[in-house]
């Protein structure tokens, strides 16, 4: 997998990231854990090392999930993570 350096610091990224949205679970329909837990780890095993979740992909569940299943490698991948959910009014971002 190709990387790329991160500005000036000594971080080099995949090219291509792992969105985890999905992760968070919610608004994606029926998504297993297991199958979560696999998919991250299969972008891992195939050189995947920058991962992009948010508080907001299922009120942290994404961030949980990728901490649990990356806590083996932590020390080898890149987190980004955004900010901007409201945990006051959480679920007025969820349209029903």
């Amino acid at each position: 997998m190709e990387k790329r350096q991160l500005g000036k610091s000594e971080l080099y990224a995949s090219v291509i990231g792992y969105g985890a949205w999905a992760a968070g679970k919610v608004g994606w329909g029926n998504v297993s854990d297991r199958e979560i837990e696999q998919s991250i780890w299969r972008a891992y095993e195939l050189g995947i090392n920058f991962f992009d979740t948010a508080p907001v992909y299922g009120f942290g569940e994404s961030e949980r999930v990728l901490g649990k299943v990356l806590k083996p490698v932590r020390d080898k991948v890149i987190i980004a993570t955004k900010v901007g959910l409201s945990w006051t009014h959480p679920t007025s971002l969820i349209k029903t």
